[in-house]
């Protein structure tokens, strides 16, 4: 089964650059910016939860959900 290694960056100008360091083991894909934001309010860690950090999907990317993740 053969694998390939992806980077996700911001713009397709860095994606063109980074991939030219990179070289042919890897796929080098612009997400036009980004997709996740942490929350303005209320902070954005949570400290009763492990010091998880609590996202927030950008609305012209997904639902406008939160999400969380434990470091």
């Amino acid at each position: 089964m053969n694998y390939m290694n992806i980077v996700v960056v911001e713009s397709p100008a860095k994606a063109k650059t980074i991939n030219k360091y990179l070289g042919s083991g890897y796929e080098v894909l612009a997400s036009y910016g980004h997709v996740r934001d942490l929350l303005a309010k209320d902070g954005s860690v949570d400290p009763e939860a492990n010091f998880s950090m609590l996202w927030r999907l950008d609305d012209k990317r997904g639902s406008g959900s939160t999400t969380s993740h434990a470091p």
